[in-house]
């Protein structure tokens, strides 16, 4: 009945388990899919009908949500125009005026954003309001109360509007913002000023009344989109299948609804599907793996059984007993208990299944999960039933004398040909696994360690068997009877080698599918470890890398347990990885394939440096002697650029410089009190009165910066201004405008002969960091001149030293380059952020750290852990598959001590007569009760060991039958 139940619970558990991880694995991808893979719009164009477009985006919607006719997607929805704000003017009277500032940012009706979004000022609400992004606000230099025109193509005159807010998404990440490319800007502007190190095409807001009072009456077409964001539950409410289906049927009849649907995603329906087949086929495979091995238990418990009533079956039969009564009375005897079995076995394996994927959510996948299960048992139940019919059949198909004989009849020669016939099996199932097309799982390959474990155990119980034997003579010659007795029982005792072959079978399976979980889980592990970097990584928002890093240094002063760092992964063809250097080996968990350890890889990145020039003070004085020669309409000015406390970028715009010496002062609010401010850069500029365009300053221009004082205190002395060893050139790849030489008295900066064509760098930049900066690379570059490796991230390309290589590198991989954050930043002195901005834990940070970071300004927007991101590993289909075959040789195994103690108990009576023959005969007690215990032990020991041996020869030489990832990711 116990083995019965375990029977019974693998095959309830198997279809419960399969549809539970179907939901599971729909879920998972569906959750970490990227934005345009579990997205689709639809996009129509033309006038406002009806005079409002609020009516027009709800009647697309609806339309669009008919046409799909799927559960599971979150609608968002909006109406633009393509133009341009525009603020100042290209042409100002002489000596005055605005610099023209525009931008291609779209004119939005977004529903709902003024409840996704934070605003300084309010959301528009008139028809000549709009808000801006905080981004574009500060590239057109304009705040809540000023004025824009916004220039279209498909309007005569341009329309005056009144910049009433300046909002900032809550979360740009989030799908209100993301599901549409236009709505966050992802690319820099052409040739944006220094200050401006962020994109800034983002959408200007408006209210649906401009549309219906400016576009409206005069005819202008306008699009509308709907984006649909899917859920979760999309796939689990409707079959991939179905899902796809839908959608190509959908974009052929929103086309003719005058609608053009877009969607990835059938992406994330296949690998769902992938995943799903595997799971489906696997589960399956394995469980009928594991059924197979309670047939093979409970034949070998009835046949064990059967050998007691044998003398029963006989009396019967000399009674006058039918065949049909015989055959009733004796197979009702492990009928019953296997009924009983199987109804134990229904709610265990159900429940077995749930605690390990969680319940199912589906009403109807639940009720299907129910009748696959009912049925499973029904099999198992039906296959017991056959398999103890079987083992009954030489019994009852034999004569009253030989069953009234206390001896059983030899083995007969098709069970040799079916354990051959097994051994071909395998052979071939081992032979598709080794010649199989890359990738594919089909056919007997998910069987073959199994085939091979049950083919090959047979054999190596033969061996156990025939050993055994010939062990006999050389026991009794040497003087060993116990030892000679032990034998002799493992030798000639009835289906010994076929008990030996299950607990062979069930250990090599079982220790083959524990180490390749394990080798699965390890990997997972690895792989969570190298893509996340720490423990915990925050994704947060500052204002840039300075503030970041400033933030954090300020949250945990003593570098017990965070570290910031920027990920720079659309800089050409770098991918960048920024860290703040002396806390790495604290806070990153560090792995081999980062190449030196994580201590030598931080001396590396952050060896010493000069330290930076700062100032403290209010006000800034300058003393210097200019020549300016050519042009007299031009106006040159020195330009003294400071980084501030919180890295916003702090300039001293001295001038316009005339010809001769003078002390320039500057008022700098922004560096009054402490820390103060620290140096970035000189710069030459020059522009003309009539269009106040600043631009690197043309030949003609000399000056000597003699010194620098701030509150009465030196910023530049003249050691330092005259050591040409504290000043470099050319730190974002143009060429330098300037050439920097030390005098006596100061620093002499010459504007260089102008070059064709591109732009130049107008400044000279304090030397505070190690130039060439230190990098550890993933993959090495070939160099094309010596010395002339370089390195890009944000608007910025830097001189690079690779310090060492790695084979990889946290979050990029076998490509990319690791850099320290202080100096980079400090070198790029672009003043800017980076893709993501982050906040590495280790697992001893403390649990108000969010709290702590949001104390110094910044705004965590999400959060990745190595535990999360390796469990997302393993809810997908192949790890649950290898799971579900683990759990199924658990069972196995247990099915292989119940028969193991099945056989024990029916031989118990027989032994105990034939020990205590020996008894009789003058045997030691103490070497009948040897006897009577070491012919177990030889067998289990000698089992185990054949297994183990069994499960390194299966991995060894087929492998992993199936990968621990689908999408075929691998160790570097």
């Amino acid at each position: 009945m116990l083995l019965s139940t375990l029977a019974a619970a693998a095959a309830a558990a198997a279809p419960w388990y399969v549809l539970a991880s179907t939901e599971r694995i729909a879920n998972r991808h569906v959750e970490h899919a990227p934005i345009q893979e579990r997205s689709l719009e639809t996009i129509g164009e033309g006038p406002v009908e009806g005079g409002s477009v609020e009516a027009q985006i709800a009647a697309q919607a609806q339309l669009t949500q008919r046409i799909v006719g799927l559960s599971g997607l979150v609608t968002y929805t909006e109406a633009y125009l393509d133009g341009r704000p525009t603020t100042g003017s290209s042409q100002t009277a002489k000596g005055g005026g605005n610099e023209e500032r525009t931008t291609d940012s779209q004119l939005v009706v977004r529903t709902d954003a003024c409840s996704h979004a934070t605003f300084e000022g309010r959301c528009p609400a008139a028809a000549d309001e709009v808000a801006l992004s905080y981004r574009t606000a500060r590239w057109l230099r304009v705040k809540a109360g000023d004025t824009l025109t916004y220039v279209t193509p498909k309007l005569a005159r341009p329309l005056p509007l009144k910049v009433v807010g300046v909002y900032r998404p809550d979360d740009p990440n989030a799908p209100f913002w993301s599901s549409n490319n236009d709505l966050v800007a992802k690319q820099l502007p052409t040739g944006a000023p220094p200050e401006i190190t962020e994109p800034v095409d983002d959408a200007v807001l408006a209210a649906p009344a401009l549309f219906d009072h400016s576009l409206a009456p005069a005819g202008v077409a306008v699009r509308t989109i709907t984006d649909m964001v899917a859920e979760p539950r999309l796939l689990v409410d409707n079959a991939p299948g179905d899902v796809s289906s839908r959608l190509a049927g959908a974009t052929v009849e929103a086309g003719n609804n005058r609608l053009t649907l877009n969607t990835q995603l059938p992406v994330t329906i296949d690998k769902v599907e992938r995943d799903r087949r595997l799971v489906s086929l696997g589960v399956p495979v394995g469980a009928f793996q594991l059924l197979v091995l309670c047939w093979f238990a409970l034949y070998l418990a009835v046949k064990y059984t059967g050998e007691e009533r044998r003398p029963d079956i006989g009396l019967v039969k000399l009674r006058g007993a039918t065949r049909m009564r015989t055959w009733a009375l004796v197979s009702g005897q492990s009928a019953l208990p296997m009924l009983v079995g199987a109804v134990l076995g229904l709610p265990i394996g159900w429940a077995a299944a749930t605690a390990v994927t969680g319940a199912i959510q589906d009403t109807e996948v639940n009720a299907l999960a129910l009748a696959l299960s009912v049925g499973a048992v029904v099999l198992a139940v039906l296959g017991a039933l056959l398999a103890a019919l079987l083992a009954e059949r030489r019994a009852l198909s034999s004569s009253v004398s030989e069953l009234l004989r206390q001896a059983s009849a030899r083995s007969r020669v098709w069970r040799d040909l079916f354990d051959l016939l097994l051994v071909v099996l395998a052979v071939v199932a081992v032979y598709q696994v080794k010649h199989r097309a890359e990738g594919d799982a089909a056919g007997l390959a998910l069987l073959a360690p199994g085939l091979a474990a049950l083919a090959f155990a047979l054999v190596a119980a033969r061996l156990i068997t025939f050993a055994a034997g010939r062990a006999v003579e050389g026991a009794l010659r040497h003087g060993h009877p116990a030892r000679a007795l032990t034998a002799i029982y493992l030798a000639r005792r009835p289906g010994v080698h076929r008990l030996a072959a299950l607990m062979i079978a069930t250990v090599a399976l079982l220790t083959t599918s524990a180490l390749t979980w394990n080798a699965g889980r390890t990997d997972g592990q690895t792989r969570a470890e190298l893509e996340v970097g720490a423990d915990r990584v925050l994704t947060v928002r500052a204002e840039n890398r300075l503030a970041l890093l400033t933030a954090v240094r300020a949250a945990d002063p003593a570098g017990k347990y965070a570290m910031a760092a920027v990920a720079s992964v659309r800089s050409n063809s770098d991918r960048v990885l920024l860290v703040d250097s002396p806390r790495l080996a604290k806070v990153a968990t560090w792995r081999p394939e980062y190449g030196p350890g994580a201590a030598q890889t931080a001396a590396l990145l952050h060896p010493d440096a000069p330290a930076p020039v700062t100032m403290t003070g209010g006000d800034l004085a300058v003393d210097l002697t200019a020549r300016i020669d050519g042009d007299t309409d031009r106006v040159v000015y020195l330009d003294v650029v400071f980084a501030d406390a919180k890295g916003q970028r702090v300039a001293a715009r001295l001038g316009p410089l005339a010809s001769g010496r003078a002390t320039l002062r500057a008022s700098l609010p922004a560096c009054a009190t402490a820390p103060g401010c620290r140096l970035s850069s000189l710069q030459l500029v020059q522009s003309t009165t009539e269009q106040k365009v600043f631009f690197a300053a043309r030949a003609g221009v000399d000056v000597v910066v003699h010194g620098a004082t701030a509150g009465g205190q030196p910023v530049l002395g003249k050691d330092l201004l005259a050591d040409r060893t504290r000043w470099r050139l050319g730190v974002n790849g143009n060429p330098p405008n300037l050439v920097a030489a030390p005098v006596d008295d100061g620093l002499h900066l010459t504007v260089a002969p102008q070059r064709n064509g591109g732009t130049n760098d107008p400044g000279v930049y304090p030397l505070d960091t190690p130039a060439p900066l230190p990098s550890v690379r993933a993959t090495r570059l070939q160099q094309r001149l010596v010395g002339d490796q370089r390195v890009g991230f944000g608007s910025v390309s830097i001189s690079e030293e690779i310090a060492a290589t790695a084979r990889a590198l946290p979050q990029l991989g076998t490509k990319g380059v690791l850099l320290d954050l202080e100096y980079a930043d400090r070198l790029g002195a672009d003043f800017g952020a980076g893709d993501s901005l982050q906040v590495w834990l280790n697992a001893s940070a403390p649990a108000n750290i969010t709290r702590l970071l949001r104390d110094q300004g910044l705004i965590v927007l999400g959060e990745e852990s190595i535990a999360g991101t390796a469990d997302r590993y393993a809810s997908f289909g192949p790890p649950l598959t290898l799971q579900f075959m683990l759990l199924s040789a658990i069972v196995g195994l247990a099915l292989a001590i119940g028969a193991a103690v099945v056989v024990a108990a029916v031989e118990r009576r027989p032994r105990a007569r034939e020990l205590g023959a020996l008894r009789a005969q003058g045997a030691s007690a103490r070497m009948v009760k040897r006897v009577g215990v070491e012919g177990y032990l030889v067998l289990a020991l000698t089992s185990l060991i054949f297994g183990l041996i069994l499960a390194a020869v299966i991995r060894a030489y087929i492998g992993d039958v199936l990968p621990y990832f689908a999408d075929g990711w691998s160790k570097p």
